[in-house]
Parts: structure tokens; C-alpha cells; sequence
């Protein structure tokens, strides 16, 4: 009887094992499931999230872009390629230069007239009257002070024509632009931009149309020299 209750016993404690592992598989699967879940939602709140700062980024695109759009149209042009390939600025100064040569010449023909005569006089000034030497030294005198006056006067015209045409060509420049910006970009603001003087530090090279400019100021001056 001892030995079947014994077996009875073995067969309960048998029972309960199974029971036991499936309650905690059971408590397994249930925290996996949990965990799942939890992680479900964290993801679909990451999304969201992700979604939302999109959103705001494309939203602030398009206000830049609407910015960006409402802004001022710029442009620029270079004015040193302009004074090199425009064939105004070329001829005028081939022009200035013509007669800066002129003005060197012309000085330098009196400067050497009034040397010969006052060596002349040093070596035969002694056969002329007291009266006639006195008359010689009083001319050699008033030339050599026009001298003096003649080379800042001189150089005073070359400047002033220098002048002149520099405003001559800058006039031909900002009319030629105003022309042109009515006709094509109807550009808000075109700046001067220069290697040396120019106040712009930097500017985006699409805003350059130097190219257009300076082809259209050749084909205007070379229509007026044409017609000249």
C-alpha cells in the first residue's frame, strides 16, 4: 500500500512539473509579447517624430524658397575685364596714349631749341653788343621760366583728358547697363566689381554677367564707329 501511494505521489510530482513549465513559457511569451509592443510603439513614435521634423524642414524650405524668391534680383560686372576687352576703353587709351607722346614731344622740342640757343650764346655771346646780350640773357630767361610752367601745364591737359574720357567711357557704361537691364533682367541692384577698389568681398559667380555686357558694348560701339 506504502509503495502505491509512493507511485501516486511520483505520478502527482510528474503532473505538476509540466504545469510548471508551461506557466512559465507561458510568462515568457507574454514578456516578449510586452516587449514587442513596447518596442512597436517606441518605433512608431520615432517615425512620428521623424514624420513631424520633415514636415518642419520642408516647411522651411518653401519659406525659404519664398524668401528667396521675393528678394532682390543681383548681378554684377567685373570692370576689369571690361576695361580690357571693351574696344572703347582699348581705343581710348591707345588714344591717350598718342597724345601723352604728343605733349612729351612738344616739350622736349622747346626743351632742346632752348638748350642749342643758350649754348650757342654761351660760345658767341661775347661778339654780340652789351646791349644785344643783355636782350639775349633777358629772352633766355623768360623761355626757361615758360619751360619751367610748360611741363606741370602739360602734364595738367593729360590729366584733364584722361578725365574726360574716363567719364566719357563710364557714361557709355551705365547707359549701355540701364539699356540692357530694361530690355532683359530687370535686375534690382548690378554691382562693379574690381580686383582692387571693389567694396564686394564676395559675390556668387552665377551673378555674373560681365560676358553679356561687354559683348553688347562692343556691338554698340562698333555700330557708332560705323555710322561716325
Amino acid at each position: 500500500m506504502e509503495e502505491t501511494n509512493m507511485e501516486v505521489t511520483e505520478k502527482q510530482q510528474e503532473t505538476k512539473k509540466p504545469n510548471s513549465n508551461i506557466a512559465l513559457w507561458i510568462g515568457c511569451v507574454l514578456s516578449l509579447v510586452c516587449s514587442a509592443v513596447l518596442f512597436i510603439m517606441l518605433l512608431c513614435q520615432g517615425k512620428s517624430d521623424d514624420n513631424q521634423e520633415q514636415q518642419t524642414q520642408k516647411t522651411a524650405a518653401k519659406q525659404n524658397k519664398t524668401l528667396t524668391s521675393g528678394g532682390l534680383k543681383v548681378a554684377y560686372v567685373d570692370t576689369d575685364s571690361v576695361l580690357a576687352k571693351y574696344e572703347m576703353a582699348k581705343d581710348m587709351e591707345a588714344a591717350l596714349k598718342d597724345y601723352q607722346k604728343k605733349l612729351e614731344n612738344e616739350f622736349a622740342s622747346k626743351q632742346k631749341q632752348f638748350e642749342n640757343d643758350y649754348t650757342n650764346y654761351m660760345k658767341n655771346g661775347a661778339n654780340l653788343t652789351l646791349t644785344q646780350q643783355k636782350e639775349t640773357e633777358k629772352k633766355l630767361q623768360q623761355r626757361s621760366t615758360e619751360l619751367q610752367q610748360l611741363q606741370p601745364k602739360l602734364m595738367t591737359e593729360l590729366q584733364e583728358r584722361q578725365v574726360a574720357d574716363n567719364k566719357k567711357l563710364l557714361d557709355a557704361v551705365y547707359a549701355f547697363i540701364r539699356d540692357y537691364n530694361k530690355k532683359h533682367q530687370q535686375f534690382d541692384v548690378i554691382f562693379a566689381k574690381s580686383y582692387i577698389s571693389s567694396p564686394v568681398l564676395y559675390i556668387d559667380e552665377s551673378m555674373n554677367i560681365t560676358d553679356e555686357i561687354i559683348k553688347g558694348l562692343n556691338e554698340e560701339y562698333r555700330e557708332y564707329k560705323k555710322n561716325d
